[in-house]
């Protein structure tokens, strides 16, 4: 305890501030609202000063506040490089670390990496959470590292790729025989097809044939915001389906899932860890970076299937 408040304090007024709202910052973090209202009115009541002002669309940092969280953010900081040093100066990682995912397909990767990296350090708890491109981005919330489909937009953060993704066209063996294969691009537009929603927008199937870009607009019969779904109504044979390669390996092994056109490819999405800049210098992060760089072909050859299989 510092003067009166705690380190529980201090860490729920940053998320506070980062979230505009303790409505908002309890969903994100988890914690009841209760809680953190209790945490804040006890760290203004030991500085005894306003840290926010509340306007019409959420809290707003006051003066005091503004130059609190400046010193805040390094009071955690000095705390990490203490946990760090002492981490270093013993063999084993314990700790906790946040993973945030875009939800393109990210719940597959982070999964396998978490299970991966906890046994080489059971020590370890994982807080995993999966949001939408856009939101991840916007800096509202508190993670250790990233996992982003696609090319991050420019901001404060580091970056190292992982490795790329592609897409095809799939169709359930079942579909397949009701209706058919489709063989032309015209078939395909003729189709059903589940759309994904990639920040609220239809996702453009674009595909390359011998150099040339190729656009095909089939009818949308479902749209949906996660692959899980499009990959499971497409299992279901219900309609076609434009999927992550990596995803559907498992699938189209078995004869569940048969590829449609399979000349047709799309162009390679990279794959990024992202990360604060100041988490560098934490080992235990740094090492799953490395991790999730080393295996990542081991964590997309079948995803949300055999993760805990990896050994090496």
């Amino acid at each position: 305890m510092i003067e009166g408040y705690e380190l529980r304090d201090v860490k729920s007024f940053m998320g506070i501030a980062s979230a505009g709202s303790i409505s908002r910052a309890a969903v994100l973090y988890n914690l009841p609202k209760a809680t953190l209202s209790h945490h804040l009115r006890r760290l203004e009541d030991s500085l005894q000063v306003q840290l926010f002002v509340r306007k019409a669309k959420g809290l707003e940092l006051t003066d005091a506040g503004k130059e609190f969280l400046d010193h805040a953010a390094l009071i955690f900081e000095s705390y990490e490089n203490a946990t760090n040093a002492a981490q270093r100066a013993h063999s084993d990682i314990s700790g906790r670390i946040r993973i945030v995912a875009s939800s393109a397909f990210g719940t597959s990767l982070i999964g396998a990496a978490a299970i991966h990296y906890s046994a080489k350090n059971p020590k370890l708890d994982f807080d995993l959470q999966v949001y939408p491109n856009d939101k991840i981005m916007a800096g509202q919330f508190d993670f250790d590292c990233m996992i982003f489909v696609g090319d991050p937009p420019p901001s404060n953060l580091l970056r190292r790729k992982m490795g790329d993704v592609s897409f095809g066209l799939y169709a359930g063996a079942e579909y397949i025989a009701r209706h058919g294969a489709p063989k032309t691009h015209e078939d395909v537009n003729m189709s059903d097809a589940v759309i994904y929603l990639r920040n609220g927008l239809p996702e453009r199937w674009i595909l390359r044939e011998n150099n040339a870009s190729i656009h095909l607009s089939p009818r949308p019969k479902f749209h949906v915001n996660e692959y899980w779904m499009a990959k499971y109504l497409v299992v279901e044979n219900c309609t076609l389906g434009y999927l992550p390669d990596f995803f559907v390996q498992r699938e189209v092994q078995n004869g569940v899932l048969i590829p449609v056109l399979p000349e047709l490819r799309s162009e390679n999405t990279p794959v990024f860890v992202v990360y604060p800049a100041h988490r560098h210098r934490t080992p235990r992060i740094m090492q799953l970076i490395d991790d999730m760089c080393k295996h990542y072909q081991q964590f997309v050859s079948a995803p949300g299937y055999r993760a805990s299989d990896m050994r090496t």
